[in-house]
């Protein structure tokens, strides 16, 4: 298995390759298949498997997306049996490729999408899902590690973990974590009523900050608190397998990033052995 995360024309570009010893004429009946993608892809799929045919997507459990007006219908673009299959998911692009080898064939995966915080959720749920499929058509998959532990590991190595610091100094990390919203917020509030004038609990605050009272709380979704010549915002909304953590600190706030840093990735950490 193969990944990488780069940027072209402003938007995401996820690849990610697997070898599978299955003929390709199987793995493209599991690619195409809405009875054979159901044992390993993501959502069900009903598809008019043409040029400019049209597919859909929809979760049996439910709706699973944190986009608020979620598109979950999409086109086919491209389309060259048994070879090539690429299609839009909303505004994301998947093109998939399957190439012969000696011993089977290559699956190939290039997904490009502008949600860039996602990219660790997402390859960590790919490999996922394509153990299923290598499963699913007779193979012998090695067991991966837990999901958000994979999901930690690629936040690492894309280093999605790192803040942006924004031209007005503004400090500013969106960070995907693992656990749901509810239980990162009863965790940074240590299980207290946050209020407003009272000064906001210990686990909103990093090493070296001196927080003014609560301005702003709407639990568990947003916290405002002034510090120094700025303010400290906290947000939490359902994200891609867990919480979506937007933290920023106007003023001196890049003088902390280190100190912020260490916080967030601490629960992270918790997230990882709770889940």
């Amino acid at each position: 298995m193969s990944e990488s995360l780069t940027s072209e024309n402003g938007r995401t570009v996820l690849r990610m390759r697997r070898r599978l010893a299955h003929p390709p004429d199987k793995v493209w009946r599991a690619l195409t298949d809405p009875a054979e993608l159901a044992h390993w892809y993501p959502a069900l799929v009903e598809v008019d498997l043409r040029l400019d045919g049209r597919i859909a997507f929809t979760f049996p459990d439910g709706e699973d997306d944190f986009v608020e007006d979620p598109d979950h219908t999409g086109v086919i673009r491209a389309y060259d049996p048994p070879r090539l299959l690429e299609f839009t998911w909303g505004s994301e692009i998947q093109r998939w490729e399957v190439t012969p080898t000696d011993d089977g064939c290559e699956l190939s995966l290039t997904s490009t999408y502008d949600d860039r915080a996602s990219s660790a959720s997402l390859t960590s749920g790919w490999i996922l899902c394509l153990d299923a499929l290598d499963k699913a058509l007779g193979g012998d998959s090695v067991p991966r590690e837990h999901y958000s532990v994979l999901h930690e590991h690629f936040v690492k190595v894309y280093g999605l973990d790192r803040p942006e610091v924004l031209a007005d100094g503004t400090l500013r990390f969106e960070r995907q974590l693992t656990g749901p919203k509810d239980d990162v917020w009863a965790r940074l509030a240590g299980g207290a009523e946050v209020v407003t004038g009272d000064l906001p609990p210990g686990g909103f605050v990093a090493e070296g900050i001196e927080p003014g009272p609560v301005a702003e709380v709407e639990q568990p979704v947003r916290l405002v608190y002034p510090a120094g010549d700025g303010s400290v915002t906290w947000t939490l909304r359902d994200g891609n397998g867990g919480a979506r953590l937007v933290l920023t600190q106007t003023g001196a706030g890049a003088e902390h990033e280190a100190a912020w840093h260490d916080l967030i990735e601490s629960l992270a950490s918790e997230s990882v052995t709770r889940t």
